[in-house]
């Protein structure tokens, strides 16, 4: 009787709900490039994912016909106002968001960065340029080879950023450590060891990076080491920094880790895959992630309250002044999608928490 009485009682257990995980929201407008002719040829340009055996497959940096130009690299000028995008095979459209217009195009360029103050706008190409953002009109060129000792291996720029004051502009390369250079002299202003794919804070005063082994926070007024933390064992593909409450997402060939940036300590896991995009919303309280899981919007409990199988090629970006997220489209040419954010975030049900 006891036993039948302990099966019953088993056989009533109810399994642990899933968590509740919203719908997400469809794009509010797309920039549309009219004079490219997309043509499906077979070959989907995704996200990029990991093989399983410490590399990584799929790509956006494809060449050829027009059904092989895509979106590479996003970026937003600090007031909202206008989105400069890079695509494949180098080539630069700069928007006017709230018009929806297309202001200028330039030459060259696969990745792009708009300055904080929107008076900047830094390609590479020939080299890395800085143009005056209101034109395109070339301000200075900084030397940039691509050629490496190592056969097979080029220093491909990956991303570029800008500080706060649009003084100095950060240069992560495949494979290489961070650099700094001064925008207005051209020159190399630090070499950041064991540090890539790093971020600086939204202040300005601190950058944060790192490798396989390494989650170094640097002090930007003389490029000292402000922290040093294991990292690892995966190599970065994606850092996103928010020091003002000592938090980082760190992204990998295999998930996304949000941690304390004085310890390395993981907080919660943010995605799961390779990530392609990672970031924090203006106050430090939502993560977006997205990988080969998917696009997640999170609060930093670790709890995922929005997610989206596809949202586009991986390329993503979001507007420092907290209004739009832009994403490059799959098969869409040069065509972005945004989303007014605040209304996303509204219909994902992500809420401000206090940060652990």
């Amino acid at each position: 009787m006891a036993l039948f009485s302990c099966l019953l009682l088993v056989a009533q257990e109810k399994p642990a709900e899933p968590p509740v995980i919203n719908s997400f929201p469809n794009s509010d407008f797309t920039l549309r490039d009219h004079g490219v002719k997309t043509q499906k040829s077979g070959v989907v340009l995704g996200p990029i994912r990991s093989d399983g055996k410490g590399g990584s497959k799929g790509s956006f940096a494809f060449y050829g016909g027009p059904s092989m130009v895509q979106v590479t690299s996003l970026s937003f000028s600090g007031n909202g106002k206008t989105m400069a995008a890079a695509s494949t095979p180098g080539h630069v459209d700069v928007w006017d968001i709230e018009k929806r217009t297309k202001l200028y195009s330039l030459d060259g360029g696969t990745t792009v960065a708009l300055s904080p103050d929107s008076r900047l706008l830094a390609k590479d190409g020939n080299g890395i340029e800085i143009c005056d953002a209101a034109t395109g009109k070339l301000i200075r060129r900084i030397p940039w080879s691509i050629t490496t000792s190592t056969p097979g291996v080029q220093r491909t720029i990956k991303k570029l950023e800008f500080n706060a004051a649009g003084s100095q502009l950060e240069v992560s390369s495949n494979g290489e450590d961070d650099s700094v250079f001064g925008v207005s002299s051209g020159l190399l202003v630090a070499t950041l060891t064991g540090t890539q794919q790093g971020e600086f804070s939204r202040d300005g005063t601190v950058f944060v990076g790192g490798n396989g082994k390494h989650l170094i926070a640097w002090s930007t007024n003389d490029w000292s080491k402000v922290s040093d933390v294991p990292n690892g064992p995966d190599y970065v593909t994606q850092i996103a920094a928010f020091p003002e409450k000592d938090l980082a997402i760190v992204g990998g060939p295999n998930s996304a880790r949000l941690v304390h940036i004085s310890s390395g300590k993981t907080v919660a896991k943010v995605g799961s895959g390779y990530t392609n995009f990672a970031s924090f919303n203006q106050n430090g309280t939502l993560v977006f992630t997205y990988t080969s899981g998917g696009f997640g919007v999170w609060d930093t409990s670790g709890k995922q309250h929005c997610h989206k199988e596809d949202l586009g090629n991986g390329h993503a970006a979001i507007s420092s002044d907290g209004h739009w997220l832009a994403a490059a489209m799959v098969d869409g040419g040069r065509d972005v999608a945004i989303w007014n954010l605040k209304d996303l975030t509204g219909v994902c049900g992500g809420s401000t928490p206090s940060a652990p």
